[in-house]
């Protein structure tokens, strides 16, 4: 399975490509984050398909600031012209304490690391309200290394 996820996600892109044509109705949506990690948002569309979204968050008595870039694509279905998924790459740095899982230390730690995002965001007509699900997996390159593959999170944001 290890071997198969970058494979599928490479086909999954290539999908997107060949099918998009046009992505979300705004440039600019600010709003929360809830779940892991829990904070706050912000997207910026630099293009019409590629977003720049920044992530302040909070968790474990510290906190953790990403960055991710991001691509965007339309499904093929007419029904769901509001609706769009995204594949994107980027980078966090964060400061915890021992309170963190999968951390025994006697003090707190700050990390750098480099995190993936798949997710799938609707706008609703004239309302101007965004609402998304995403996955963001990450690695830890310094401070506690290691993969986290439970970052799952649901997005809300107002956008003009």
């Amino acid at each position: 399975m290890k071997r198969g996820l970058p494979l599928i996600l490479f086909f999954l892109v290539l999908n997107g490509i060949m099918h998009s044509v046009n992505a979300q109705n705004y440039i600019t949506g600010i709003g929360v984050h809830l779940g892991n990690p829990l904070g706050v948002n912000y997207k910026y569309f630099l293009t019409e398909r590629s977003a720049f979204e920044g992530i302040a968050a909070t968790s474990w008595k510290g906190y953790s600031l990403t960055g991710l870039y991001q691509l965007h694509f339309t499904f093929d279905n007419p029904k769901m012209h509001n609706t769009h998924w995204y594949i994107g790459t980027g980078a966090h740095v964060g400061q915890w304490d021992n309170t963190a899982p999968f951390y025994d230390g006697p003090e707190t730690y700050t990390t750098f690391g480099i995190d993936m995002i798949l997710g799938i965001e609707s706008t609703f007509g004239n309302f101007p309200y965004t609402f998304g699900f995403n996955w963001i997996p990450s690695l830890n390159i310094t401070g506690n290394f290691g993969i986290n593959i439970f970052q799952v999170g649901i997005t809300g944001r107002y956008y003009f």
